[in-house]
């Protein structure tokens, strides 16, 4: 005769149909988070691989820009290798303590690829010794940056 037990006496459970019972409930209870994982593993967006997103094409300068410093004057020479749309092409001078030293910029087009265009630091800058720099951008893309060293003038 098998033995009633528990909260389910009285209902024909007994302790071998219980003991089954437990033993399904903890595998299901194993299983549980192993299914919750898979699940969460799933990729959360459609579609799966998505579209192809346009880039953006932007200015290009070509391998003969040049920073030169003859004799305290800094020039950059910028050659134009690609030039998407019209727009200003700008040069920043930095001295060596970071501060914008000066700036000049030009409107360039698409029909101005291969041509150069020359940026002199202005006159009413003096170059101070230490590192100077030359940043080139068209619009908010930077192309280039140019660096020097400027040697203090002898007595």
């Amino acid at each position: 005769m098998r033995e009633r037990w528990g909260p389910f006496a009285g209902m024909g459970v007994s302790r071998v149909g219980g003991g089954r019972r437990r033993r399904a409930g903890a595998l299901l209870l194993s299983v549980l988070p192993l299914v919750v994982a898979l699940v969460a593993c799933t990729p959360l967006y459609v579609p799966l691989v998505p579209e192809r997103i346009p880039i953006r094409e932007v200015a290009q300068l070509g391998d003969g820009s040049t920073l030169s410093d003859d004799a305290g004057v800094l020039t950059v020479h910028v050659v134009l290798a690609r030039v998407p749309r019209a727009g200003w092409l700008a040069l920043q001078w930095f001295a060596p303590d970071g501060t914008e030293a000066a700036s000049d910029s030009v409107w360039v087009t698409p029909a101005d690829v291969g041509q150069g265009r020359t940026f002199t630091l202005p006159p009413r800058v003096t170059p101070t010794a230490g590192e100077w720099r030359a940043v080139v951008s068209f619009g908010s893309d930077v192309l280039r940056q140019f660096r020097t060293t400027v040697v203090a003038a002898g007595p």
